[in-house]
């Protein structure tokens, strides 16, 4: 009864992670200080040319400081990844094959990447936000891949979340091939806005399948 009721919860928290994140990253788009990487004077935040991590930052490229949109887009990055930790820790029960251990593992830490990037700024620690963005980058390209085959040798598995799931590992790679090659431009931003909206959009479905199954 218990591990049927955590199951339950950590579906609805696995739903309220993402929805709660694209709603207070937007309202933190309104007051973000301005400036982008490439050009400092640019006025507000600019959708295709900003990071969504700038919204994190404390002062913004343009000198001006990020009173509301920094702790509003760190605090709902930072409930994210704890939402997906937790979604992760009953996610044996969804995966139940050798699989699961692996996914789990992997997405738990990816969650935990999450909360690393919410905790340092990149403006205070850029090391310690790369590297959070690495963990979560790479720990989900895995999970997403490994959740690929476990879907496909399952007899219930899910054709539209298995498209999904490969666009999103697609995407990933192609994310992480442009800070290997030290690939830098407004394309990037443009990359990350596309993984982080479809791994919004995936663990929404996760999160879904999560209470179909309980």
């Amino acid at each position: 009864m218990i591990k049927n009721s955590y199951f339950k919860l950590s579906g609805y928290v696995g739903l309220f992670g993402p929805i709660q994140f694209i709603v207070l990253s937007t309202v933190a788009m309104f007051y973000y200080g301005g400036g982008t990487a490439w050009n400092h004077d640019a006025l507000g935040y600019t959708f295709w040319q900003n990071f969504l991590s700038d919204l994190g930052r404390t002062v913004s490229y343009s000198k001006v400081e990020n009173t509301i949109s920094s702790p509003l887009f760190n605090l709902s990055l930072g409930l994210f990844g704890l939402s997906i930790v937790m979604l992760h820790t009953s996610s044996l029960r969804l995966f139940r094959s050798k699989l699961g251990y692996p996914i789990s593992i992997m997405g738990m830490i990816s969650g935990v990447g999450m909360v690393v990037i919410a905790l340092a700024p990149d403006d205070l620690s850029s090391g310690l936000h790369m590297l959070g963005v690495w963990i979560w980058a790479l720990t989900l390209l895995f999970a997403s891949v490994l959740i690929v085959i476990h879907e496909l040798r399952s007899n219930d598995g899910n054709k539209h979340f298995i498209i999904l799931s490969i666009l999103m590992a697609f995407a990933i790679a192609f994310h992480i091939s442009q800070g290997v090659f030290d690939i830098w431009g407004p394309i990037v931003a443009t990359t990350q806005k596309i993984v982080v909206y479809l791994n919004c959009g995936w663990y929404l479905c996760l999160s879904r399948k999560h209470l179909i199954q309980s």
